[in-house]
Formats: structure tokens, sequence, C-alpha cells
């Protein structure tokens, strides 16, 4: 197996994004009304991000680099993720949400802005996960500072319902951070 089949497999090995619960909203009109958010609850009901692979999972592990097939699947993929629904009663909200920060800008000591994401590895060693997995953060302040460059930590902030691209993957979501934090879990 060669690279493009082997990271389709990776990715259909391990979606867990599927399971998601209702989230209920709470008005976020005080400043101090901090909603502690999960990565399921960024996730609309009935949206399964792994339907895509589980239509072609029994071909996936015979496909190699240079199979059309692979590289089809690859960009289809790549499409139905960037174009993934959100949960647009999440726009505007005061939300704290832990995951892995993906270095975008800074000088390797500090971050001024960042890709938040579930899980370790996500944007660097495999395909990004769908684009409502992925959260742009801006620090509103100051840059956070770093002990290595991908730091869990906990992300807190004005949540918003917009989509981004850049080199590494596409976020439906914003957070204009007012704290950063390492995170303990």
């Amino acid at each position: 197996m060669r690279r493009t089949a082997v990271l389709l497999l990776v990715v259909a090995l391990g979606m867990g994004l599927s399971e998601t619960r209702s989230l209920a909203i709470r008005d976020a009109s005080a400043a101090d009304d901090v909603q502690a958010i999960e990565w399921k609850h960024l996730v609309p009901p009935g949206y399964d991000p792994s339907a895509l692979m589980r239509k072609y999972y029994d071909d996936v592990a015979k496909l190699k680099d240079d199979d059309p097939r692979a590289e089809r699947l690859a960009e289809e993929l790549r499409r139905a993720w960037e174009s993934a629904p959100v949960v647009a009663a999440l726009d505007n909200r005061t939300v704290k949400l832990a995951g892995f920060l993906v270095s975008l800008e800074g000088d390797g000591k500090a971050v001024s802005e960042f890709l938040l994401v579930p899980y370790f590895g996500a944007c660097i060693h495999v395909p990004p996960p769908p684009s409502n997995q992925i959260v742009l953060v801006r620090t509103a302040r100051k840059p956070f500072k770093i002990s290595q460059s991908f730091e869990q930590v906990a992300v807190t902030g004005r949540l918003r319902t917009e989509r981004s691209r850049n080199d590494l993957a596409s976020a439906s979501y914003v957070i204009e951070a007012t704290r950063v934090e390492p995170h303990k879990p």
C-alpha cells in the first residue's frame, strides 16, 4: 500500500466522530457565561463524517497511490469534509474547548494564530478531519507562550461559525480567544 491508500485507511479506521449528542445551548449574553463544550458538540445531529469512508471501506485497503480510484476518493473526501455542516446555535457563544494546538502564526516560543484540533497529529501526519472538527484560533490579547509545537490546550473565547482555509486545512469555526491555557486531561 502506498501513501494515499494508507492515509485513506487511517482515516477510515480512525473516525470516531459519528457519535453525536445533543447540546443544550444556553444564552451566552453575560461575558462570564462560558460554556464548556466537547468536539462532538461541533457536529450537527445526524451528520456522519465517516459515511463516505464506509461506502468505500472494503476497497480502501486494496488501493494504491497510482490507482485513479484512490485519487478520486481522496478528492471526494476533501470536498465533503471542507463543506462539513456546523451547529448554527453555537454561533457567537462564549465557549471553552480543549484540543491540540497546530501553530500557524508565531515565533516558535509563542503563537498568535493556530488551529485547534481534536486529536494529536490532525492536519500534520494524516489528512485533516472534517472542517467542523477544526477551529481557527486567534488570540485577542497577546501571543500564547508554548512549550512544544503540538501542545494540548484549553481555549476560551467567542466562537463563530465562519469558514477559513489555509495550507494545512479548512476550518468551519473561529474562536477569538480571550484565554489559552495548557490542558491536562
